[in-house]
């Protein structure tokens, strides 16, 4: 378990991740001017965050030494981030996608400080072990502290000059992620746990803070392939 501060700042923190999601729909609603989009998409970010947290207090993701299938919070990251991709299959959503404006989804992963920053301190108060918590709470502090200045980068530059240094950006952010989630695994007590044998990290699959891999991650991740598919949408429009 980790301490009740970092608790609470890990609730509030996922729970203002889903509020920015319901906030940038209702924008693309407004544009669009049409409120389905905010119905449906805040019901499904509001419904997918609601049934991580009833799961993550009720244990569900919780693992032992002796747990030998391979853990629960590996759906739970799977799932959601194969279907927040494929909706970019979906010619409208796409179409909603583009209504965003491009920095805005690069700068609104600053969020990913407030995460890596939860880790480093769960890290300095013995609550994670330091092979999972410094490159994860690192990776994700740099990506997180990058993301605004990359997003006024696209501002001051547009996004053609820009394009590089934001699929840099992108590349970094999604092997961040990659590197937490692999730490976690490797960390937290399994039949597959390779690190931290002495310190296993319970903690990242217990409430509250396995909130950030099953809820924030996926998110993070998806963010990262719709700017990557903006960039990619851009292009082709050009090449015509």
């Amino acid at each position: 378990m980790v301490s009740t501060p970092v608790s609470i700042a890990t609730l509030i923190a996922d729970a203002g991740l889903a509020a920015l999601l319901v906030a940038g729909l209702a924008y693309v609603a407004r544009t669009e001017r049409r409120a389905s989009v905010l119905w449906i998409g805040g019901a499904v970010v509001l419904g997918w965050f609601g049934l991580m947290l009833v799961l993550a207090k009720s244990g569900f993701f919780e693992t032992t030494a002796q747990t030998s299938l391979p853990p629960r919070i590996g759906p739970a990251i799977v799932i959601p981030t194969i279907l927040g991709c494929a909706l970019l299959a979906v010619a409208s959503v796409r179409r909603l996608i583009a209504r965003v404006p491009l920095h805005w989804l690069v700068g609104v992963q600053l969020y990913r400080v407030v995460g890596g920053g939860l880790f480093l301190i769960a890290w300095l108060q013995d609550d994670v072990p330091g092979e999972f918590a410094l490159p994860a709470g690192i990776g994700d502090v740099t990506v997180g502290i990058l993301a605004p200045l990359v997003a006024l980068l696209i501002v001051r530059q547009g996004v053609e000059r820009a394009g590089p240094v934001v699929v840099g950006w992108c590349a970094l952010g999604i092997t961040d992620l990659v590197v937490a989630v692999t730490g976690g695994f490797l960390t937290a007590p399994s039949a597959f746990q390779q690190l931290a044998l002495d310190e296993p990290n319970a903690a990242i699959t217990s409430y509250p803070l396995v909130l950030i891999p099953t809820f924030a991650v996926p998110v993070s991740i998806v963010l990262h392939v719709y700017v990557l598919a903006r960039l990619s949408m851009r292009a082709r429009a050009s090449a015509v």
